[in-house]
């Protein structure tokens, strides 16, 4: 898995620890070389440069090391998004929002969850933690996110808002699982402009939305966003939250 950290990501909330994240980075590593099956606790802590016994005072079994693992690198795509719409609220248009989901996806992310088995039968032995990583996911989002951008006039009022939010999640699902699966002498196109096309045309107005309508719309998009990584921060260090309550009176 990459771990690229953003110098944008100043002023999301976190509520990261040192030697947790620490763990959940090695982790990130080690899984994304091994796969999470083959990969053991032993091994995270080692490569953590911890004793084993110290990720388990975080994450009392290896399923969920491995959910916080997922919550982590959530995180990580989030606030690559977050910190180029706050950079350019005008990429809040639904055209150029598909087009950075697309660029900053975390693929690894995308394929854990449709392709390893092991890791399939961890989120479904654990409901709540697959609901709220579900809820968390960029796109689903964006999909929360649609009926405000109907309000302020990003996209059309013409169709039914249910439907579009089904057209979105639908045409996003389609192009990143291509990007997943594409082949290196597959056909020669530019996915992201036939992707910022379709949107176009599926959901936003005849006339392009304003600057000034995508900077309303920007606290309360913002709102949403930052209130899903603070729970995907929750799901992350669940069992460290006394120490980082301790640390925070201190």
């Amino acid at each position: 898995m990459r771990n690229t950290r953003h110098a944008s990501d100043v002023g999301v909330p976190t509520v990261a620890s040192a030697l947790p994240e620490r763990i959940l980075t090695a982790a990130a590593e080690l899984v994304g070389q091994h796969g999470p099956q083959k990969t053991t606790v032993a091994e995270i802590a080692r490569a953590a440069g911890v004793g084993k016994g110290t990720a388990y005072l975080y994450w009392p079994s290896k399923e969920k090391l491995l959910l916080a693992l997922l919550a982590h690198e959530l995180v990580v795509w989030i606030r690559s998004v977050r910190a180029e719409v706050v950079h350019d609220p005008e990429r809040l248009r639904p055209s150029r929002l598909a087009v950075l989901l697309l660029d900053s996806w975390r693929h690894e992310v995308v394929e854990l969850i449709a392709s390893d088995l092991y890791l399939r039968r961890v989120l479904a032995a654990h409901r709540d933690s697959r609901e709220l990583l579900e809820r968390s996911m960029p796109m689903e989002l964006c999909v929360r996110v649609l009926p405000l951008m109907r309000r302020e006039g990003l996209v059309r009022s013409d169709t039914d808002a249910h439907e579009q939010a089904y057209v979105f999640n639908a045409v996003m699902t389609g192009f990143v699982v291509g990007k997943v699966t594409e082949r290196a002498d597959s056909a020669v196109i530019d996915p992201a402009a036939v992707l910022a096309r379709t949107i176009r045309q599926l959901l936003e107005p005849d006339t392009a939305p304003t600057r000034s309508q995508c900077e309303r719309l920007l606290p309360e998009v913002l709102e949403v966003v930052d209130q899903a990584v603070a729970n995907l921060e929750e799901m992350k260090y669940g069992a460290a939250a006394p120490e980082r309550t301790v640390r925070a009176r201190g």
